[in-house]
């Protein structure tokens, strides 16, 4: 697998609640399904699961602090 496509595994699993929970209920498994190499997988196994949670939460505060100003922005530009 190319180091793009490992990047987007972990991007996944950083940004969607359903991947983490599969990956951390069956880390070597999700992994394998994903299709990246024996030395990825290894390495992906041993992922940081409080740093994992920690970075997941902080972008999903992120995110919802930038829909909370686009969506007024959305409502000032209306009026």
């Amino acid at each position: 697998m190319s180091a793009s496509c490992f990047e987007a595994f972990l991007a996944k699993l950083y940004v969607d609640e359903s991947a983490r929970g599969k990956f951390l209920a069956d880390p070597r498994g999700e992994a394998m399904k994903a299709g990246l190499t024996e030395q990825e997988v290894e390495d992906v196994v041993k992922i940081d699961r409080v740093g994992l949670d920690l970075l997941s939460k902080s972008l999903e505060r992120k995110r919802r602090r930038r829909d909370v100003r686009h969506t007024s922005v959305c409502r000032s530009s209306r009026r």
